[in-house]
């Protein structure tokens, strides 16, 4: 029975384990609990910002799909990020007709319920990036909507 040299098994067994150390996944820094949604299916889409500039565009600097079912905790929709340290806001959105997008009117209001990180409000107008926004960092922040 061919055995391997000690040194070369020490080896491969340091290589292995440091490859898996740095592939491995990052702790989450930021959580989403949203509540109101037990009672229904489908999915909501969350879109995460990092700038005013960007607020409510297309520039998201992270989108995700959750499908509600499958993150239901509690009565709650859990769902968890890694996001660099910085400023951040959040749009999230029920996808009623479960079509992918957020259905608006005429003018451009939602037709599918909307919320928003730290629940911001609209007035006169869309909600600010700066209402919307809070910061994250090395240790877990939830968000609550």
């Amino acid at each position: 029975m061919n055995h391997l040299p000690r040194p070369l098994l020490a080896m491969l067994l340091v290589l292995f384990t440091a490859t898996r150390f740095a592939f491995a996944e990052p702790e989450a820094n930021l959580a989403l609990h949203i509540a109101g949604l037990e009672e229904v299916s489908g999915n909501v889409f969350i879109a995460v910002y990092d700038s005013e500039d960007s607020w409510l565009s297309e520039d998201t600097v992270l989108e995700k799909q959750v499908v509600i079912v499958d993150s239901l905790q509690d009565g709650l929709v859990q769902t968890a990020f890694h996001l660099p340290p910085g400023q951040y806001a959040m749009t999230v959105f029920y996808d009623r007709d479960d079509d992918g997008k957020l259905d608006t009117n005429f003018i451009g209001m939602p037709k599918e319920p909307i919320a928003l990180s730290n629940n911001a409000k609209a007035k006169f107008g869309p909600p600010k990036f700066e209402d919307a926004a809070f910061e994250v960092g090395d240790v877990l922040l939830v968000q609550a909507i």
